[in-house]
């Protein structure tokens, strides 16, 4: 039993790596991004491509560092499709995301690489109005044990199914400022191969825009996440999280249909797992 608890304490940490980033989104962790809540005309579709290097030495458990030498390293790439369309007086976005890349943990003198879970879902905005800013959606997406290497502590695959639901709101302050925030909660199946049990996780996402022009704008983001304490056997194989991250973006449209944006990601309180740094890089067509 110990050793069985040891040895997913390591995938653990692994798995939680790819917690940064927007729509980094594995394990149902759909991230926003600072203006997905945006709700567009029916019709638009959205092509996005994401490049994220997160990287984290130090581990902690229950606030006490435990790790200090992880030398985790991720390169991960995530494809998504996004169709806005009509439901009613309403807006929907049916969309599919799929992570894929590579990871190495040098602790473990590990490596694994391949396809990660996929994720599927939609957005539902009552409120989506682009005149006066304002816009309210209600998400749900649904993580399905589809990776590679479930049972290597492959970052990109759980191996559990995972319901993540979210609200977002966004307000236009003023003609330079915007407010995004967004609610989110996930819960999860029992892991299929160790039949370890997570709690829900609660998470709480705030993004402050400055738009330097109609296209152009730069962000700060803070997140913080608590709960998703896991269990194998009735044993505590990781503790609850309160954990805190702090965000930057940079992001502009270069003509009326490519969008490139940049990220630099920074845990500053992590009360459960590894500390995380990471940028992220983000191209959007839309047509």
């Amino acid at each position: 039993m110990k050793k069985a608890a040891q040895t997913f304490t390591l995938r653990a940490c692994a798995a939680a790596l790819l917690a940064t980033g927007s729509i980094g989104a594995v394990h149902a962790d759909v991230r926003p991004d600072p203006g997905d809540y945006t709700g567009l005309p029916a019709g638009t579709n959205l092509l996005l491509a994401y490049a994220q290097f997160p990287r984290a030495d130090k581990v902690y458990s229950k606030g006490n560092k435990v790790v200090d030498n992880l030398d985790l390293a991720v390169n991960a790439g995530i494809l998504r499709y996004v169709h806005f369309m009509k439901l009613g007086d309403y807006i929907l976005d049916p969309q599919i995301i799929v992570p894929f890349g590579n990871q190495k943990i040098g602790l473990s003198d590990s490596k694994s690489s391949g396809l990660g879970d996929v994720i599927f879902g939609a957005t539902l905005w009552t409120i989506a109005d682009l005149a006066k800013g304002e816009h309210l959606g209600w998400s749900v997406f649904f993580t399905a044990p589809t990776g590679g290497d479930k049972n290597q502590g492959f970052a990109l695959s759980n191996n559990r199914w995972a319901t993540d639901l979210q609200v977002g709101y966004i307000r236009k302050l003023s003609n330079k400022w915007t407010v995004d925030l967004i609610g989110e909660t996930e819960f999860y199946q029992d892991q299929r191969d160790t039949k370890s049990q997570k709690d829900a996780l609660l998470q709480a996402h705030g993004h402050l825009r400055y738009h330097i022009s109609e296209a152009t704008y730069v962000a700060a983001t803070y997140r913080h996440a608590w709960g998703a304490k896991e269990k194998l056997d009735g044993v505590d194989i990781a503790g609850a999280k309160n954990n805190g991250t702090a965000m930057l973006t940079w992001a502009s449209f270069v003509d009326k249909q490519w969008q490139v944006q940049m990220q630099y990601t920074q845990d500053v309180k992590v009360e459960e797992g590894p500390k995380i740094s990471g940028l992220q890089a983000r191209v959007l067509y839309v047509y």
